[in-house]
């Protein structure tokens, strides 16, 4: 495992995606993003004394791809615990399918590319940075409630050690485990909830819980309807 240090960069999972020879677990980390980004491009504000930071999964090719769909809500699942770990007096929630929320504000965000035999893991997180007032509605910054300082690095490290022990876990058959404890942190579990899909169509329904498949599972019109990870997203009304 390398770490690669930037105090500033465009993106961190730019940087290990465009890496020439690329280790399993490597770590970018960077002070500031100047494009970071979430899912379906939408923007990470990455102001300094923020986690921002990526890491490389290389595919087993001796397990079967399918066991990858899952990867975000693992992922998810290994940042949730570790922060629980840091701050076990916090509420920690997961929003399916990617991001942890903290009193119903959003504190970290994942971003998970394909490159290759490789996954491009990123992660942000509101540490100590301030969050811009633009925003500040729906995001949040850990250390504005605890008003403590934290070592982001330590940090990282931590939620990186943690995730490789939590994909052994997975991978080693304990999904229902990780699903048991993600749907005790549901966020979106009976919230009304609106469903934004690619080309425009909405729909509105109410979350349910997270199904073994990975796919969310809402109420819409008296029925209930499974969606899958990547093909919508998700907007509190």
């Amino acid at each position: 495992m390398r770490i690669f240090r930037f105090n500033e960069i465009d993106s961190t999972n730019t940087f290990l995606k465009n890496l020439k020879e690329k280790e399993n677990y490597d770590i970018a980390i960077a002070k500031t993003q100047t494009l970071g980004r979430g899912r379906r491009g939408n923007k990470w504000f990455s102001e300094e004394g923020g986690a921002y930071f990526s890491f490389l999964l290389k595919e087993d090719k001796n397990i079967a791809f399918e066991e990858y769909t899952k990867l975000s809500l693992v992922i998810g699942y290994s940042l949730m615990k570790t922060l629980e770990k840091i701050e076990p007096q916090l509420e920690f929630m997961f929003k399916w399918t990617n991001d942890i929320y903290l009193f119903d504000k959003k504190l970290s965000g994942i971003l998970i590319e394909k490159i290759g035999e490789y996954f491009v893991i990123g992660i942000g997180i509101n540490l100590n940075n301030e969050i811009k007032k633009d925003v500040e509605n729906i995001a949040i910054s850990m250390g504005k409630i605890t008003l403590k300082k934290y070592k982001v690095e330590e940090i990282i490290i931590s939620i990186v050690e943690n995730m490789k022990k939590d994909l052994h876990f997975y991978f080693n058959g304990n999904w229902e485990i990780i699903l048991s404890d993600l749907n005790k942190k549901n966020y979106l579990y009976e919230k009304n909830i609106k469903i934004s899909f690619e080309n425009g169509e909405e729909k509105k329904g109410i979350g349910l819980n997270i199904h073994r498949s990975g796919e969310l599972r809402v109420k819409i019109g008296g029925k209930d309807e499974f969606f899958n990870i990547g093909e919508i997203h998700i907007s509190k009304n």
